[in-house]
């Protein structure tokens, strides 16, 4: 997350006599990148999203005084104290009755006032606000968004009126389903079911806290009291609520992060100061707190071995000490074992590596010795993951002639129904961007599909993509699959060629295994795209594994899917020995009319079954129903004759007349 603070803002809080190059600097080495400053005035400044204490004006000043003060430069962070909230004498005007209907509330403090003056914004504040990319209105509601960026803590205002018009009640719990609420800025939303919302008496929806006010409770030209209001709420409802909702309110984005319910006091007392002076508004009622659970900061042991061991360097016990007090740690030392309490603000610091990244980069990352680390590195490959293979699938597909694509994961309702599985059978995203991308996607195929579809100028198009799909799991996150899957408008035997081709070139036929491809024509079509599918079985010792499937499509494209952890399995990196065999072999061509449906690798399966003898068939040419097989015949001890030969074709054309119908052309 960037922020924008200007340096004089910055200074309000940080006494220093620092350069800006200087904050830039050594702040950046150590804390907070400063990427840029605009017009030499305004730090553009990242913030990691871990660290919401310094998002603020004042988190940031904290920050450099304590870095600028190890890098020799004397700073300090200014005392910031507010006068305690008093009930002005002569106005008294009743809280509104807050009711809790959820225990995801960790503080509220609320408090009345009346008297408001609408009157424009000092010349300062509406510069600051311009400057850091916030719209200045009024004082009135200028206030809260000026006391956001300083303090680093979110705070709202109410009408008053418009609350107690409405019965008087705040009440605050979760929303059920389907609650229609209207925010500040005039844009409708339904609640999700979940969020946290406050209720009038009548169940009206009066604001999304945490995110964003509504309209029907917000400040306007003929607001004369306001409920100036701060809550704490549970961080993963904020952000389910803000996301669901898509309102990137700073508000939202610093309370789904756990800001310090601690800092509300503060806050509070700072808001009620600039309210008076600038509103000349007066307090009319008692300070409302609520704080049911106090927040108890967890402390974090380690070994001062532990540190070395990290770092590189021994530290000192006076040195480490002093860093972490200048960070608001309480530190103790007894028998080498260093024992932290991280301030409340600090909810980033748990375990003993948070406590030695603060010494290491207060220390100084750049002060530490750059020494390469001794040992081996422990290398735990995946078994069921092989690059080296992935590449060489990758480039020999390139040879074919297919191109390498990327699809998105996410995918639409349709191309969600068109892999076979049901809508209730994906993962939905609850938040989507597009409605183009909302359900994690089960096969990759239909994306292959619709991108040839959105290239009809190519009259040939072969796509391939190895990525992964993701099928649910109950409680759990879903099972991620590597697959490997292409799709091509060419025709089915090409395809089916190049795949052979690609197994061949895997070494997958050269150890005694044996490819079935089992064709289900017209039946167990899971896909409603496909119109035949087949399965993919490797054979190796009586063992049949699916390692993919086929499908010829309503549309006539070839697709296959194979799941890349089998052919990892199945493929070899070096082909089989075998011995030459010294006996001469006999070379002959058979051509069969075949039906229209017959499944031509089984075909050739059954052929190889005739006869030991039989070393090869392959598929030589295709002429409408004719189809041309070439048959090498070898025996292992003698050189066969024709004769001998004989009766092996005799058997090859029997074998494809009866099981197949496959009617020889010509006489043998």
């Amino acid at each position: 997350m960037n922020i924008l603070i200007p340096d004089k803002w910055l200074r309000e809080h940080l006494q220093t006599k620092a350069t800006k190059s200087d904050i830039q600097k050594y702040l950046s080495l150590s804390g907070p990148s400063v990427e840029r400053i605009y017009d030499n005035e305004v730090y553009d400044i990242e913030v990691t999203t871990n660290r919401v204490d310094s998002m603020s004006v004042r988190g940031v000043a904290r920050e450099a005084a304590t870095i600028l003060k190890r890098a020799g430069i004397a700073a300090q962070l200014k005392d910031v104290k507010f006068q305690e909230i008093k009930k002005h004498p002569a106005e008294n005007l009743p809280l509104p009755e807050i009711i809790y209907e959820t225990d995801e509330v960790h503080r509220v403090l609320a408090v009345v006032m009346t008297g408001v003056k609408h009157v424009d914004s000092p010349e300062i504040m509406k510069q600051r606000l311009e400057v850091i990319g916030v719209n200045a209105h009024e004082a009135l509601i200028d206030i809260s968004n000026y006391i956001t960026h300083e303090l680093g803590h979110p705070c709202h205002v109410f009408d008053y009126d418009k609350i107690m018009n409405r019965g008087g009640k705040i009440i605050i719990k979760e929303a059920t389903k389907g609650k229609k609420f209207t925010t500040l800025d005039g844009a409708e939303y339904e609640t999700i079911g979940g969020e946290i919302v406050f209720e009038s008496e009548s169940g009206e929806i009066i604001d999304l806290p945490a995110i964003k006010g509504t309209l029907n409770t917000c400040v306007d030209k003929n607001t004369k009291s306001i409920l100036f209001w701060i809550e704490s709420l549970d961080a993963k409802k904020v952000r389910r609520a803000s996301m669901g909702h898509a309102i990137r309110t700073v508000a939202a984005q610093l309370n789904e992060k756990n800001v310090d319910p601690n800092l509300g006091k503060e806050v509070m007392e700072y808001g009620v100061k600039l309210f008076e002076k600038l509103c000349q508004a007066k307090v009319a009622s008692e300070l409302y707190d609520y704080f049911p659970n106090h927040q108890i900061p967890k402390s974090v042991a380690l070994k001062m071995e532990t540190i070395k061991n990290y770092l590189g360097i021994e530290l000192k016990e006076s040195e480490i000490k002093e860093i972490l007090h200048d960070l608001d740690c309480q530190v103790s030392i007894k028998n080498n074992v260093v024992t932290v309490t991280p301030p409340t603000f600090r909810p980033d610091i748990t375990i003993a590596a948070d406590v030695i990244e603060e010494l290491a980069r207060i220390y100084g990352y750049h002060n530490l010795p750059s020494k390469l680390m001794d040992g081996e590195l422990s290398v735990n490959p995946d078994p069921n993951t092989n690059y080296q293979l992935e590449s060489l699938i990758k480039h020999f597909l390139a040879d074919q002639g297919y191109q390498e694509i990327y699809s998105y994961s996410l995918i639409s309702e349709k191309l969600a129904l068109d892999s076979g599985h049901q809508l209730n059978k994906h993962l939905k995203l609850a938040n989507p961007l597009k409605e183009e991308n909302t359900y994690l996607r089960r096969s990759l195929i239909p994306s292959l599909i619709e991108i040839i579809d959105n290239n009809p100028s190519q009259k040939e198009m072969s796509v391939f993509e190895l990525a992964f799909i993701y099928n649910p799991k109950e409680n759990d996150l879903p099972e991620q699959t590597l697959k490997f899957s292409l799709v091509s408008n060419r025709a089915y035997c090409q395809v089916k060629g190049d795949l052979l081709n690609l197994f061949d070139r895997l070494y997958i036929f050269s150890h005694d295994q044996e490819l079935i491809i089992d064709e289900k024509i017209n039946k167990d079509i899971q896909m409603p795209i496909a119109k035949q599918e087949a399965d993919f079985l490797i054979k190796t010792d009586k063992k049949q594994k699916k390692i993919g499937e086929l499908m010829i499509l309503k549309n006539n494209f070839t697709a296959i899917e194979l799941d890349l952890k089998s052919l990892i399995a199945v493929s070899k990196k070096y082909p089989n020995y075998k011995k030459l065999i010294k006996t001469a072999s006999i070379i002959e061509d058979l051509t069969f009319t075949l039906n229209k449906n017959t499944a031509v690798g089984e075909l050739i399966s059954a052929f190889k079954k005739v006869d030991k003898r039989i070393k090869k068939v392959e598929l030589l040419d295709i002429y409408e129903n004719n189809y041309s097989f070439s048959f090498i015949f070898q025996d292992e001890k003698i050189n066969m004759s024709s004769e001998e030969v004989e009766p092996i074709r005799q058997n090859i054309v029997k074998i494809g007349q009866d099981e197949f119908k496959a009617k020889l052309v010509g006489q043998i």
